[in-house]
């Protein structure tokens, strides 16, 4: 078993957990949830996204549960594009330990390439057609720890708790509005 320091402290590497056998998932899911209980005090809160159960927690530098919310995450499933296009997209949510790199109020989704595929859309030649920008499908907040992955509110609250995202983490406004508030840049970002 990987171990990797953490801040002078230890856990379970986040890499382990992209195994196919079903058991040694289940094994691993409740290996990394006994190492996040067990750890001493950590200097910030951090957000613990888990893809299984689809939740996002927000815990305190003491472990204490500050926010619990249903979220929806990635589907896991893989979408080719046109034969002629030779590109696919693989839409899991990305597991690891991430940072909180951006927050953004009223966010614009630039809608990538497969978003107009999936649409049977022909794609904008230019970046700035303005066919590629939508304000308000993201909700009010965009919290981002990838470049392009990010915990951002949904039009279809009906759909959390399941995995049909294209890998971002969709929770509803009334959870997205409390992390915005309260979580900050820089803050560790856990997810399996």
């Amino acid at each position: 078993m990987k171990v990797f320091p953490i801040t002078g402290r230890f856990f379970l590497a986040l890499s382990l957990l992209a195994t196919p056998a079903a058991a040694d998932e289940d094994s691993r899911h409740r290996t990394l949830l006994a190492q996040l209980a067990t750890r001493q005090n950590v200097s910030t809160p951090y957000i613990v996204i888990d893809t299984r159960d689809n939740r996002v927690k927000l815990r305190d530098g003491g472990h204490r549960l500050l926010r619990d919310a249903v979220c929806a995450t990635g589907a896991a499933r893989r979408f080719e594009g046109p034969k002629a296009y030779k590109h696919n997209w693989n839409f899991s949510t990305p597991k690891g330990r991430f940072h909180v790199l951006r927050k953004v109020a009223d966010p614009i989704w630039t809608r990538p390439e497969w978003d107009f595929l999936e649409a049977g859309e022909d794609i904008p030649v230019f970046a700035e057609d303005p066919r590629r920008f939508q304000r308000g499908i993201l909700g009010s907040y965009a919290i981002y720890f990838l470049k392009d992955i990010m915990i951002h509110g949904t039009l279809y609250e009906i759909n959390l708790g399941k995995s049909i995202t294209h890998g971002c983490i969709r929770v509803d406004e009334q959870d997205l509005s409390y992390l915005y508030e309260n979580v900050e840049t820089g803050w560790p970002v856990y997810v399996f």
